[in-house]
C-alpha cells in the first residue's frame, strides 16, 4: 500500500534527513553502569570544522529534535550547536532517576572527546538549567578558556520558590500518574494543537483568545511580516515552517519519550532520588561558582560571561521565579570572576524565547562569536 504525502510534507521530511541530525554514540561500560547508547544531533557545520561549538541543554522533551529549527541560522552564522537526548529519549538508554545527572556529566566529556572538540560554550533552556549548572560546576575546564560563556533561556525555578499553582499541584500528584506524562504531552503536541505544545503554550493560547481580533487587512499584514521574518531566520516560508513543526513533533513522539516522565519528577522533586546535585540550592551554587571563577581569574583566566534571557511573560516560573533568579546573579554574588547580564524578549513566553523571529536567541550567537571578532 502506497503512502500519500503532500509536497509540503515531503519537503519537511527532507529537512530532517541529514545524518548529522541522527547520530549515536556509545558511552563505555563502567563498574556503575552497562554500555549506554546516546543519540544526539548537530545543527550548523559538522564536527571537524573549526567553528564555535555550543552544547545546548534543552528543556523537557528538548533533545536532538531541536536541531532542525536551529540548523539554517547556525549554518549561516558558522556556529555549531549540539543537542543530546538525555536518558529515555530517542535512542538514549534509560537510567534510574538518581543517575540522570551523573550520566549526563559522564556523557558530555566523553562525547566531545569522541568528536575531537576540546572546548564548548554552554546554553540551556528551562529544565536544561539543572544540567547546565551541574556541568558548569563540575567541568568548567570544558568551556573555551579565551571566552567562557553560559546562556540561560527561561531558567527553571522550583515551584517551592515560584508558588506557581499548577506546578505545586503537579508535585503532589500520585507518582503513578507521572508514568504517563510523556503520553499526555504527546497528545497535546500532536492531537490538540501546536499552541498546546507546552504548559506555557497552552496558557498563552487560552489567554490570547480573550484579546480583540484583527481586521482582515491587519491580519494579512501581520501574516506577511511573520512570513518575511520566517524566511530570514529559518530559510523557509511560514507555511513550510508550520509543516516542519508538525513533522518534528510527529517523529519525535514516534520514538521513546519515557524519559520525560522522570524529567518531570526531577524538575518537581516529587519522589526520592530527585536531588539536583550541585544546584540543589541555586544561591549556594552561584556562591560556589563565584569562588571558583574568582580563583580562575586570579590565576590569569578570563571571566565567565553569563547571559540570562527571559520572555516577557513566563507562566512556568512567574514574577517570583524571575526575581529570585535575577537576585542569584547580582554583581555582588558574581564577584570578580563572573559577569551576568539579564535580558527580556518582548512578546516572548517561556518557550518562544527560542523562536529566532523574536530576536533573543541571536544573543547566544553574539556571545560565542565574541572572541573571533
Amino acid at each position: 500500500m502506497s503512502i500519500s504525502i503532500t509536497p509540503a510534507e515531503e519537503q519537511a521530511i527532507g529537512r530532517l534527513a541529514p545524518r548529522k541530525l541522527h547520530q549515536i554514540f556509545t558511552l563505555p561500560a563502567t563498574d556503575k553502569h552497562e554500555a549506554l547508547k546516546v543519540s544526539y544531533s548537530i545543527a550548523g557545520p559538522e564536527a571537524g570544522e573549526d567553528v564555535p561549538t555550543i552544547l545546548f541543554c534543552g528543556g523537557m522533551f528538548g533533545g536532538r529534535w531541536l536541531a532542525p529549527w536551529h540548523n539554517f541560522y547556525a549554518e549561516k552564522e558558522r556556529v555549531r550547536l549540539i543537542f543530546i537526548d538525555r536518558p529515555g529519549f530517542g535512542g538514549s538508554t534509560p537510567v534510574a532517576i538518581s543517575r540522570r545527572i551523573p550520566t549526563f556529566l559522564e556523557t558530555v566529556p566523553a562525547l566531545f572527546s569522541h568528536l575531537r572538540i576540546p572546548h564548548i560554550h554552554l546554553a540551556s533552556h528551562s529544565s536544561g538549567t539543572i544540567f547546565a549548572l551541574n556541568l558548569l560546576t563540575h567541568r568548567p575546564d570544558l568551556l573555551y578558556p579565551d571566552n567562557p560563556t553560559v546562556t540561560f533561556f527561561s531558567p527553571w525555578v522550583h515551584q517551592s520558590i515560584t508558588s506557581v499553582s499548577f506546578l505545586s499541584l503537579a508535585a503532589i500528584l500520585p507518582n503513578s500518574l507521572l508514568n504517563n506524562w510523556d503520553s499526555i504531552t504527546g497528545f497535546m503536541m500532536l492531537k490538540a494543537s501546536p499552541a498546546f505544545a507546552s504548559s506555557s503554550g497552552a496558557i498563552s493560547a487560552i489567554t490570547g483568545s480573550f484579546k480583540g481580533s484583527l481586521s482582515k487587512e491587519e491580519e494579512g499584514k501581520k501574516r506577511a511580516e511573520e512570513d518575511r521574518k520566517c524566511r530570514e531566520c529559518y530559510g523557509m516560508t511560514l507555511k513550510e515552517k508550520e509543516e516542519l513543526d508538525k513533522i518534528v513533533f510527529k517523529f519525535a513522539f514516534a520514538e521513546n519519550t519515557k524519559g520525560g516522565n522522570d524529567e518531570a519528577r526531577l524538575c518537581l522533586k516529587s519522589v526520592e532520588g530527585c536531588h539536583w546535585d550541585a544546584c540543589e540550592d541555586y544561591e549556594a551554587c552561584v556562591l560556589k561558582l563565584k569562588g571558583d571563577w574568582e580563583k580562575r581569574v586570579q590565576e590569569g583566566g578570563k571571566k565567565l560571561k553569563v547571559k540570562i534571557i527571559f520572555g516577557e511573560e513566563d507562566a512556568m516560573i512567574g514574577v517570583k521565579g524571575r526575581n529570585y533568579w535575577d537576585n542569584c546573579w547580582t554583581d555582588q554574588r558574581c564577584g570578580g570572576g563572573m559577569e551576568a547580564v539579564c535580558m527580556e524578549v518582548g512578546t516572548g513566553n517561556h518557550d518562544s524565547v527560542l523562536d529566532y523571529t523574536k530576536g533573543g536567541i541571536q544573543e547566544l550567537y553574539k556571545a560565542v562569536k565574541a572572541e573571533r571578532i
